[in-house]
């Protein structure tokens, strides 16, 4: 366990890379799945506050018995703590870094409102962030998805997580790509990644979500553009 002293920040929290080493590195990371500068703490009005920088996989923030996905920026009490994704096993178990903040001085909890549920009449997906699950919704039944690889859960993750209010939400191939493989100056030299290799992605998550992958109603293509993610409710 390690012990950091937070100056007057604000104080970054990320991965290492060319030209770019975050207050607090996380690492080794050799999948990426922590990003550049993944979130940032912040001191003003007497109080330290966090804010995820809209990272691929996401902060989460436990508090008490209650672990959620940070949206926004949140004010930090003492002994909440971040879980950030920094691997997963073979068989899908999220393992996650932890940085417990601790403050001597009496703070007021904030309250967090419950997310509004927001549900689909087609199939659609649900994704747990904390427990790193996802879940086939249809009728109002939930069938729990099996099979996904690592980079089918990092998909999922990155598309369920630029959802609004459990809408749908469409991606372009760019945008997956790097969210699959960072960003390109990151790629091994003589290394890329086209539309091919997302594509293969793709089809294994189909494999995996869809009742009928050859007819997808719940990660959609859109066309010339990318990918449609039909979405039940937030993502949690």
């Amino acid at each position: 366990m390690t012990g950091i002293e937070l100056g007057g920040g604000p104080i970054t929290v990320g991965r290492a890379s060319p030209e770019h080493a975050p207050d607090v590195e996380l690492g080794p990371d050799p999948q990426r799945w922590v990003g550049r500068l993944h979130c940032t703490l912040d001191f003003a009005d007497g109080m330290w506050s966090v804010t995820d920088n809209a990272s691929v996989n996401g902060t989460l923030l436990r508090h008490g018995d209650v672990t959620e996905r940070l949206q926004g920026r949140k004010r930090l009490q003492h002994g909440d703590t971040l879980l950030i994704l920094g691997d997963m096993t073979a068989g899908g178990e999220p393992l996650y870094w932890e940085l417990t903040f601790l403050d001597p001085h009496t703070t007021q909890p904030a309250p967090f409102g419950p997310p509004t549920p927001v549900r689909h009449t087609g199939p659609a997906l649900r994704y747990d962030w904390v427990a790193a699950r996802a879940y086939r919704v249809e009728n109002g039944v939930e069938t729990p998805i099996t099979g996904l690889r690592p980079q089918g859960h990092q998909l999922l993750r990155y598309m369920a997580g630029r959802s609004t209010g459990g809408a749908s939400v469409a991606c372009d191939h760019q945008a997956l790509i790097t969210a699959l493989w960072g960003p390109r100056e990151e790629w091994a030299p003589h290394r890329s990644y086209t539309r091919s290799d997302l594509a293969g992605v793709v089809r294994a998550v189909r494999r995996c979500i869809e009742v009928d992958p050859s007819r997808p109603s719940i990660l959609e293509t859109v066309t010339g553009i990318g990918y449609r993610l039909n979405v039940s409710g937030p993502a949690t």
